[in-house]
């Protein structure tokens, strides 16, 4: 039966469950710019009532017992920042990477390879105009060497942003591997925690930051086991099952937005790695435009040029350099023959090798506007104009697109907050309730404790 020392227990208890309560606000309060720290309290819940006899059977409350104490979290609020962050990931650093491309060619400027086409051509007019001129002569040759300079030079500098974007893929992967392991190894001790009934809310928490910033590098679903631990899916590469780790394949394809292990391809749909893959991709489409272009020059101003002759009688002679054998040689290596840079009268302007004779070089200045096959039906001037045009259209879009992407996410992590963040004013007004609650458990037991005493001096 209840007997007259319940009340001393219960009051005991009860002083030491709130207690515990206001050290666990006091951690929430100490967490509060803690990133990836999610919101503990405290649940309670009554002990087993007492059975007692009087008259007939009747029953009585012992106080109370801290039940458990809980994460507040939001899953799905969890899940959609996860895949608002993956998208992020990818629009901006794809962002980044056409913003560096835009700023190689540096288009338009009085220093881009579209001024350096337009004085090329206009050179040749004026030589056509004036093809005994030795000033005329001079200036087609400085404007090919502008030219091919520009050219080339760009191509070299796409060159080495592909080989950084290169190394910023594999520093990628290495990322995603090195979150894999530690959410593994986080795996094993939270398993080990929850097996023996004990609370690995920290852990949890570690884990699920963890998982965070791996959905900002690659599209990532989650699987939730019974024992607590996490399976993780990777662009639909199995990356981590419980302690078990498979390492994200590091062989990638950036055309086609892939990565393979040997046996299986998966396609990286976002995340910071999806934009790396795109921006090499286009660094690579680039390159690719530029050694078209270089080569059709080769082609269309040699086979004009080699077919004049000049007052010594010269013929066959290249303006730029070239191949005998094909494949030509792209943008890489794109400059004048070494016949025009050694000798200015290799310079020709006409079929006759009179110096009255301007009609090939006049036929080179009208190429500006001329429709070239090896260029898809499109002049030299159109065909880069159309090059820079698009990609300042995709980089317009990619910088709106990550600029949605961020205020999306803004708004998620805001209504995460407001579920599994920490707010001081919330915190401070719980401990003040704890603290009443504290004092009012105390006073209870004072007056039990005397209540008691009294009984045990009567029966002295």
């Amino acid at each position: 039966m209840a007997g007259p020392f319940l009340g001393i227990n219960m009051s005991s208890q009860a002083l030491r469950n709130y207690q515990r309560s206001m050290t666990t606000i006091g951690n929430n309060i100490a967490n509060v710019n803690t990133r990836g720290y999610s919101r503990q309290t405290v649940e309670f819940s009554p002990l087993p009532q007492l059975q007692f006899y009087s008259g007939n059977w009747k029953s009585i409350g012992q106080g109370s017992v801290i039940s458990s104490v809980n994460r507040v979290r939001a899953d799905y609020l969890e899940a959609s920042q996860n895949n608002a962050s993956s998208q992020y990931g990818k629009s901006e650093t794809l962002s980044t990477h056409l913003q560096r491309i835009e700023g190689i060619y540096n288009e338009p400027s009085d220093s881009g390879i579209n001024q350096a086409l337009d004085r090329f051509f206009n050179s040749w007019s004026g030589l056509g105009s004036n093809s005994g001129d030795a000033a005329a002569r001079t200036e087609v040759r400085l404007a090919g060497q502008v030219l091919t300079d520009r050219v080339r030079n760009r191509h070299q500098d796409l060159t080495q942003l592909a080989s950084s974007q290169t190394g910023q893929i594999n520093n990628t992967i290495d990322q995603i591997n090195g979150l894999a392991n530690q959410i593994a190894q986080l795996n094993a001790q939270i398993a080990a925690t929850v097996g023996t009934d004990g609370s690995a809310n920290d852990l949890m928490d570690q884990r699920d930051l963890a998982v965070a910033d791996l959905s900002s590098l690659v599209n990532v679903n989650r699987q939730v086991f019974p024992d607590g631990s996490y399976a993780i899916y990777a662009s639909g590469h199995t990356l981590v099952q419980g302690n078990s780790v498979r390492p994200f394949p590091s062989t990638f394809d950036a055309a086609t937005g892939t990565v393979t292990d040997g046996t299986n391809t998966f396609q990286v749909k976002s995340g910071a790695l999806a934009g790396h893959l795109a921006g090499l991709n286009e660094t690579n489409i680039q390159k690719s435009n530029l050694d078209q272009m270089a080569n059709e020059l080769r082609t269309q101003v040699n086979t004009l040029h080699a077919a004049g002759t000049n007052a010594a009688g010269d013929t066959g002679v290249l303006f730029f350099n070239d191949v005998l054998v094909p494949p030509q040689t792209g943008a890489g290596d794109f400059s004048l023959s070494s016949d025009v840079q050694g000798d200015l009268s290799k310079i020709m302007t006409g079929l006759t090798g009179d110096a009255s004779d301007g009609s090939i070089a006049q036929q080179l200045g009208e190429m500006r506007d001329s429709v070239q096959a090896g260029l898809g039906g499109k002049s030299f001037k159109s065909y880069f104009g159309d090059i820079i045009g698009k990609l300042t259209s995709d980089t317009n879009f990619q910088v709106n697109a990550s600029a949605t992407e961020s205020a999306v996410l803004d708004q998620i992590d805001q209504q995460r907050q407001a579920v599994s963040g920490v707010s001081l004013d919330d915190e401070l007004a719980n401990l003040v309730k704890m603290q009443r609650s504290y004092q009012a458990a105390a006073r209870a037991m004072t007056v039990f404790d005397e209540v008691s005493q009294d009984l045990i001096n009567l029966i002295r």
